[in-house]
């Protein structure tokens, strides 16, 4: 009788190989999110408008 099988090397291999594609495709989903509202973040951090101030404190008050 004759055993056949597979060699776990080339099923781990292709395994990793898509990991690494999703993660970077993943990554590139990110980084393009982040630079289309970079923008906005920035002017939050520099100018909060009066209603994000009191939303913040009116939500800091409540707890």
């Amino acid at each position: 009788m004759t055993k056949t099988s597979t060699s776990t090397n080339f099923v781990n291999s292709l395994n990793t190989q898509l990991v690494e594609k999703v993660a970077d495709e993943t990554d590139q989903q990110d980084e393009l999110f982040y630079n289309s509202i970079k923008s906005k973040l920035n002017e939050l951090v520099k100018n909060p408008s009066d209603e994000v101030i009191n939303r913040i404190l009116a939500y800091s008050k409540k707890k």
